[in-house]
């Protein structure tokens, strides 16, 4: 019998990734989506066999019905307000979904005993000066938005039902990019990879110029090493931890991917004076996640070239 994977935030950027991901590796996906107009996504599943329910965290007992009718055997919660941006104009929404929705989940668990992976943000460090220093899982969070601090309630809901049964976690990541994002708009709150390389291969620009923002620097983490190690989770029988990093490792300057992007890809031009914003207004510049020592956990495989190169094709094939 395939084993069966509740993923909630199908149609968010990990949901959605994972969903596609988890498909091909033999299991049962049941996805939630929120909004009906999410409804217009379901074009990129409709040869997949996945089983879609509308509900939202908020929803007890449309949750509980979902858990009762289809036995899940691991919840994946992708689902929440995310960024500052949006969080900071609404705050109760915020609350009500990122930390008041993970109870919701953790009260269920309690009855059908599925496992439980919160995906979380590196967001929660941002008071963090230092862009060397390495932030591995025992420094302590310092969270100051409404949107980090929601998040940071959701982590500690999930670390007290941790200590009772080992089978909940959180698993933070940091500046996630590649496929299928396609910006249609400014939006810094996604990171400057998915801008530039949609500006310059989807809308089909040869040239941009950027005032600031060549200093920018952050942890980008390739969104198939995410789905990988969410797989890689799932497998587990418990979790030793409750909180896992998963991060490159690294900060990549963004002076270096304009360089690479400009000396591979003669026809297109980017000019970026020195500076953060705007790729910093909702956000801090911060030393790069790491896994600790003591975790045996997996590892980013895509290096900064590597990922650009192939969310470029993603984006030139569609």
């Amino acid at each position: 019998m395939r084993e069966k994977i509740l993923i909630l935030g199908s149609f968010g950027h990990i949901g959605y990734s994972l969903s596609k991901h988890l498909l091909n590796k033999k299991f049962e996906i049941i996805a939630t989506y929120n909004k009906a107009k999410d409804k217009k996504v379901f074009s990129l599943f409709k040869k997949e066999k996945i089983k879609f329910v509308k509900c939202n965290l908020k929803n007890k007992k449309k949750l509980k019905k979902i858990f009762q009718n289809y036995k899940i055997n691991t919840c994946v919660c992708a689902a929440a307000i995310s960024h500052d941006s949006v969080a900071k104009f609404f705050p109760e929404k915020t609350i009500d979904v990122n930390c008041y929705g993970i109870q919701n989940l953790i009260d269920l668990q309690k009855t059908f005993k599925y496992k439980l992976i919160n995906i979380s943000t590196g967001s929660v460090f941002q008071d963090i000066k230092s862009s060397k220093l390495k932030i591995t899982e025992e420094i302590v969070p310092t969270p100051k938005s409404v949107y980090s601090t929601s998040k940071r309630l959701g982590e500690i809901l999930i670390n007290n039902c941790h200590e009772i049964n080992k089978r909940s976690c959180n698993l933070r990541v940091s500046w996630v990019y590649g496929p299928p994002i396609i910006l249609k708009k400014f939006d810094a709150q996604r990171g400057p990879i998915p801008f530039i390389l949609s500006e310059l291969f989807f809308k089909k620009k040869k040239k941009l110029v950027f005032k600031s923002g060549s200093d920018f620097e952050a942890s980008f983490t390739f969104i198939d090493d995410v789905t990988n190690v969410i797989e890689k989770m799932i497998k587990m029988k418990k979790f030793k931890f409750s909180t896992f990093h998963f991060g490159s490792g690294k900060n990549y300057k963004l002076k270096k991917i304009i360089k690479f992007i400009n000396k591979n890809y003669k026809d297109k031009k980017i000019v970026s004076g020195p500076g953060y914003a705007p790729w910093s207004n909702d956000s801090v510049i911060r030393g790069p996640m790491i896994t600790s020592n003591k975790v045996n956990f997996y590892k980013p495989r895509t290096n900064i070239k590597t990922g650009v190169k192939k969310y470029i094709n993603y984006i030139l094939n569609k």
